[in-house]
């Protein structure tokens, strides 16, 4: 084992950047978090966080390679040209914190999914599989940071969904004996950790289209002004459409009991090119305002009968406030609050989340939980880049 490798895992207190380009591609996540201790032991002593947007040519980047036909040298490609963005915006992160780089101990980097076909998802002849790219020996190289990444792969591995990851961070900083909470995240794809006794029990799955499915529709609904629903202000000028409500609802993933995890594969762009298409005679505005109840409506069915004390919100879905309003109506009398409350930013709990995985991967720490994703054991998550000698 290399000398730094050594002083690293030997230091109580490392300043770990977490990063996470999410499903929806619309710009990276970074948190920078003071961190001491691992396993169960593990503190938050503070947290920075930022998010830096996407440009427009950056976004079509991106969600060219949701592509399944990419050739090889396309995607190769690409993972180092995203290694590259997303080494710069460690740095660019630092530079607004007036930080030196050499001050930080480790890098945890989710990468940006561009295919996650688990065992719930695979038809007779098909492997389980997910890729995440952006390279990390790329990252190491540009910041001198040790940097982990691919998470999910050794879940998929021992058969697991490789999905969600997040709820043993979500355990470790949120749980509340005599208290039932879930944490609900909505990306571009909702996903909720309900917390219970201990980390074994924990129930955690992806539980709907989250945002991708409003914001494909968006730019429809807004005659190419808007690239997402802001604030909910485009959603609130339509009205939801029974019939079309009651249609999307009709959903096999929905109804399929967990473990399980979907992704853009399920309700990307292709799932709202066919909702356009079939309900062409419906206005636009009026499909957005039913994808938003959709994505309500499916959020709050999969947690029924958790009984609930709590919900807190994260993710950009948190800022819709159609969206939270209707969570409020349909979950009633349970609370529901956004992440801010409990002094994370709602952007950035997942790109705080992978900043603490890598934490637990450098010391060995297994933070699959099989309960969740199905897996047959439990598993030390990630890969070690090295910085170069």
């Amino acid at each position: 084992m290399s000398e730094s490798l050594l002083k690293l895992l030997s230091k109580q207190r490392k300043q770990v950047i977490g990063l996470m380009s999410g499903t929806s591609g619309d710009g990276l996540d970074c948190a920078l978090v003071d961190v001491s201790g691992h396993g169960l032991d593990i503190q938050i002593h503070g947290v920075r966080s930022r998010t830096f947007p996407y440009d427009s040519s950056e976004k079509a980047f991106i969600h060219s390679l949701f592509e399944p036909e990419l050739d090889a040298r396309t995607l190769c490609q690409a993972s180092f040209r995203l290694g590259e963005r997303f080494a710069q915006g460690v740095l660019d992160f630092c530079a607004e914190l007036s930080l030196d780089v050499r001050e930080l101990d480790l890098i945890g980097s989710h990468g940006q999914t561009v295919w996650h076909q688990p065992p719930s998802a695979c038809r007779s002849g098909e492997v389980p599989s997910t890729l995440q790219i952006g390279e990390p020996a790329v990252i190491a190289a540009r910041t001198q940071v040790v940097t982990i990444a691919d998470f999910r792969v050794a879940d998929v591995a021992l058969g697991g969904e490789g999905a969600p990851l997040v709820p043993y961070c979500d355990y470790l900083l949120f749980r509340q004996p005599g208290r039932r909470r879930a944490l609900q995240n909505i990306g571009g794809i909702a996903n909720v950790s309900v917390l219970l006794d201990d980390a074994d029990s924990v129930v955690a799955f992806d539980n709907g289209p989250g945002n991708m499915l409003i914001d494909a529709l968006a730019p429809v609904a807004s005659d190419g002004q808007l690239d997402f629903d802001r604030d909910g202000e485009l959603s609130a000028r339509g009205q939801v459409l029974p019939d079309v409500l009651s249609a999307l609802l009709d959903d096999d993933y929905l109804r399929r009991k967990p473990p399980k995890s979907t992704g853009r594969e399920r309700y990307g762009v292709t799932f709202a090119e066919a909702l356009l298409r079939r309900y062409a005679h419906h206005e636009p505005a009026d499909l957005l305002a039913t994808a938003v109840a959709f994505t309500a409506h499916a959020i709050a069915d999969s947690l029924r009968g958790f009984a609930l004390d709590e919900l807190i919100v994260s993710g950009g879905g948190a800022h819709n406030r159609t969206l939270m309003a209707s969570l409020e109506r349909l979950l009633s009398p349970v609370a529901v609050r956004k992440m801010d409350a409990q002094g994370i930013d709602v952007d950035n709990k997942e790109a705080v989340a992978f900043a603490l995985l890598a934490v637990q991967s450098l010391h060995g720490q297994p933070t699959n939980l099989p309960s969740v994703t199905g897996a047959r054991r439990k598993a030390v998550l990630g890969k070690i880049s090295l910085p170069p000698l």
